[in-house]
């Protein structure tokens, strides 16, 4: 049985991740920092900005902007390792109801028996 919130450890978090991270490398901070900040590694972001990491979902919408309003507060210094994991699960919240991962699992061929219910009309997803 394959849960849907293994899609989500597997795609979509990495997904966040990679994004975060090349935001922030957009703003010119170096990936050591970013690394420190994300308590990642530096080749972890490395991959992230090359797209070898975490560019299978892609993302959009509200998830961005809440993505780039959490690279402000940690560019400014705003942002503890608490608030980023919150707003990260934020975001993931937000992915789930923008069903950016519905679409991906689509694509690929997958999918559990939550996602045809979901799709069939006659049940919510509970994100």
């Amino acid at each position: 049985m394959k849960a849907p919130c293994q899609a989500v450890v597997w795609y979509l978090l990495p997904s966040i991740g990679a994004e975060l991270a090349r935001e922030l490398a957009k703003r010119g901070m170096p990936q050591k920092e970013i690394a420190m900040k994300l308590g990642i590694t530096p080749a972890a972001v490395s991959q992230y900005i090359k797209g070898v990491r975490g560019a299978e979902v892609k993302l959009g919408g509200d998830s961005l902007k809440e993505i780039h309003k959490l690279a402000d507060k940690l560019e400014n210094g705003r942002a503890d390792e608490a608030m980023v994991i919150l707003s990260v699960c934020d975001i993931c919240r937000i992915a789930w109801r923008e069903r950016v991962l519905c679409e991906h699992q689509k694509m690929i061929g997958k999918g559990s028996p939550a996602c045809a219910r979901c799709s069939d009309g006659k049940a919510r997803c509970r994100q």
